[in-house]
């Protein structure tokens, strides 16, 4: 699995402390150390996991995590949102170097025209 995802942030809970997702499917929720309740919108059944712990978020509402003691949470993203950023930069860049080529062109062509 590590390939697959990313960290997207690591954050602290103290006992009580809630850290509040919206709209976060796919999103995984690791927990480092201590202990972890987790509720989210729309899913009847509540999740208590603890370290070593993992749970998916499959919801597009809000999610709450709840530390119970002091936890440490890691929110892991799919690589593929990291993916498709590296194939639109490709892209973007690819099209600069097609562009830079044109104008080149086009500015040597200018020249030729105005010195003939």
């Amino acid at each position: 699995m590590g390939s697959e995802w990313q960290t997207s942030r690591t954050v602290d809970l103290d006992y009580g402390q809630l850290l509040v997702l919206e709209g976060a499917p796919g999103t995984r929720v690791r927990v480092l150390y201590g202990e972890l309740w987790l509720t989210e919108e729309g899913h009847a059944q509540d999740v208590f996991t603890g370290s070593g712990g993992e749970v998916a978020l499959h919801g597009r509402g809000r999610a709450v995590l709840e530390g119970l003691g002091r936890a440490r949470v890691q929110l892991l993203s799919p690589l593929a949102h990291g993916r498709a950023a590296a194939l639109a930069s490709a892209a973007a860049l690819a099209i600069a170097r097609r562009l830079r080529g044109t104008a080149r062109r086009l500015t040597a062509a200018a020249h030729a025209w105005r010195h003939a």
